[in-house]
């Protein structure tokens, strides 16, 4: 059975014509199921648990992808869910995963194409996208070599991006440092893949991670190979372009 978890946003008057759009064509491809309506009072676990796991097939989530970050970290913990995706607004998980924003995306929700997707992990949390830490003295560590960057610097370890496939068993990391003080400029970056890495410095430095807010170093970052069911559309030709531009990046920087 399907679960529509509506985001707290689309409660605004000014999304209603949007939702009534979007349940016609839930109807009309006959994939009813239940709608949550998330709110203050109403969070994301509690929602799933008062609709029971049991009956629970299809996790359908209709909002943006801070919400889809939250869903990710939930399927984990169950491996016969499967998650679907409804952008209501700008989506960059939407662009990556063939999703078109709107009603539109019932008709991928509805062809059911799933895809096993991986996920990254930070201590014993999950995230879909990327975890991005920036400032001075980062320490970049393999299980093979390290990487001690000079003056400020933005590290990004990515799962889940416009360039980034969250299907081939790695994470994409792009080290960039940046020249200056008052006015930085950002240099040539270092594109690294890896599996598992950690993260430490000196010095404070602030890191954001998708659906996690912000964390403190030192920090063990691992990829979660086919952690959960998607369901996915048909990437575009100009996806398939950013990925071999990346391949080429990390080939470079081998070299």
């Amino acid at each position: 059975m399907y679960l529509y978890l509506y985001a707290p946003f689309l409660k605004h008057k000014k999304y209603a014509s949007k939702l009534a759009l979007l349940e016609g064509r839930i109807n009309d491809f006959g994939i009813q199921g239940k709608i949550a309506q998330l709110s203050q009072f109403l969070k994301f676990p509690a929602a799933i648990k008062e609709f029971g796991l049991k009956r629970l097939a299809t996790l359908v989530v209709v909002g943006d992808d801070q919400m889809l970050e939250e869903a990710a970290s939930v399927a984990n913990e169950f491996p016969g869910l499967v998650v679907g995706y409804i952008p209501m607004a700008q989506s960059i998980y939407g662009d990556a995963l063939g999703i078109p924003e709107g009603e539109e995306a019932v008709n991928v929700l509805a062809a059911r194409r799933m895809q096993k997707m991986d996920l990254g992990r930070v201590g014993e949390r999950c995230f879909l996208g990327a975890l991005k830490a920036e400032g001075v003295g980062i320490e970049f560590h393999c299980p093979t070599f390290s990487v001690f960057p000079k003056g400020y610097t933005k590290l990004e370890i990515i799962n889940l991006g416009s360039a980034s496939d969250a299907m081939d068993g790695f994470l994409e990391v792009a080290i960039t440092p940046f020249q200056g003080t008052m006015f930085r400029k950002p240099q040539t970056s270092t594109c690294i893949r890896t599996v598992s890495c950690r993260l430490k410095s000196p010095k404070p430095v602030t890191v954001t991670c998708s659906g996690l807010g912000t964390l403190k170093l030192p920090l063990q970052v691992d990829i979660i190979p086919k952690a959960i069911r998607m369901i996915v559309g048909r990437r575009t030709v100009r996806r398939k372009m950013r990925k071999i531009e990346w391949r080429r990046l990390w080939r470079r920087t081998l070299e």
